[in-house]
């Protein structure tokens, strides 16, 4: 089997059908479905058990509510196929080409990761926003170090999951999983794929539609917990002595970090500023955009250059 895509649910009744929908839609049929119920209380574990029986392509797990993390790795446990993909449930992928589109650039590069677009969904107003299409990388010294390097100045590999194919025998190798009950688990998983000897390539296409403003999704608010999941991968990873590139990404995390931090009330932030202070250092690796316009303004300090994050922050907002 080719591929597995694996989707966690999770009162999701609403948006499950299209999400599923659209991956039994695809002219590609070397594929599974894994749908796991995480303990859901709405009518998804019903909608869940309903494409189980309909069709052998779809496999159910049921379990207690763990956490996005734990219905992944659920998913991870049982999958079968070559490559691995993560589907979110209120999401979907509006191409029935998509699976074909991968298969034909994975025989082309023999790639182990391959990253795909993505267009945003904004669901109150009904209509689309940014698109992301990624842009191969110059073949000319197309070591893994210099793809890294190109996909992380260009703004391609980013903190997601869903975005990447993933050669399941590069997950196996170390029994690599997510970090159960971790928010922003995205950020590790991206990590440890960056430490793995893998060819990185892309697919110059952006089939995954991602759904915005929606009450239950984790990414919708932002609190302490968040900030901290993010500075506890923050402290583990960034080391001075890590690869290049791993503090390139991480540094990139950071400036995004205090990005959201500044959204915090000030009585929040007090007890977590002298540990998001800590890693000033890492602006200095700056490969990606983001982090690359804040080196620009490095020079006038840590504390004048979170108040013009917040600012920028804040007008990005307006212009959505």
């Amino acid at each position: 089997m080719k591929f597995s895509i694996i989707i966690p649910c999770y009162k999701v009744e609403q948006y499950l059908h299209q999400c599923v929908d659209s991956v039994l839609a695809q002219t590609y049929e070397d594929y599974e479905v894994i749908l796991v119920d995480d303990g859901s209380p709405d009518n998804s574990p019903a909608i869940c058990d309903e494409y189980g029986n309909k069709t052998d392509k779809v496999k159910v797990i049921h379990k207690p509510n763990g956490g996005l993390s734990d219905a992944r790795n659920a998913g991870l446990d049982v999958a079968r196929g070559e490559f691995v993909l993560f589907l979110d449930s209120d999401d979907w992928w509006d191409d029935k080409e998509a699976l074909h589109k991968i298969d034909t650039c994975i025989k082309k590069t023999g790639a182990d990761i391959i990253i795909f677009g993505m267009k945003k969904y904004f669901s109150l107003e009904k209509r689309y926003g940014d698109v992301r299409i990624p842009k191969k990388c110059d073949k000319v010294n197309h070591t893994l170090s210099h793809a890294q390097e190109q996909y992380m100045r260009s703004n391609i590999f980013v903190a997601c999951a869903w975005d990447k194919v993933v050669r399941r025998t590069l997950i196996e190798k170390d029994n690599q999983r997510f970090v159960k009950r971790q928010l922003s688990e995205d950020i590790e998983w991206c990590c440890k794929l960056l430490l793995k000897d893998s060819q990185i390539d892309v697919l110059e296409e952006a089939f995954y539609v991602y759904r915005q403003q929606v009450s239950t999704s984790i990414t919708a608010n932002v609190g302490t917990k968040n900030i901290n999941s993010i500075l506890d991968v923050i402290n583990r990873y960034a080391k001075k002595n890590a690869p290049e590139p791993l503090l390139h990404y991480i540094a990139n995390q950071y400036v995004l970090l205090i990005t959201n931090f500044m959204r915090l009330s000030k009585e929040d932030q007090k007890p977590l500023e002298a540990e998001v202070k800590e890693f000033w250092w890492l602006i200095n690796y700056n490969w990606y955009p983001y982090t690359r316009m804040v080196s620009k303004v490095k020079f006038l300090g840590y504390n004048i250059t979170k108040k013009l994050l917040r600012i920028y922050y804040k007008q990005k907002r307006n212009k959505r």
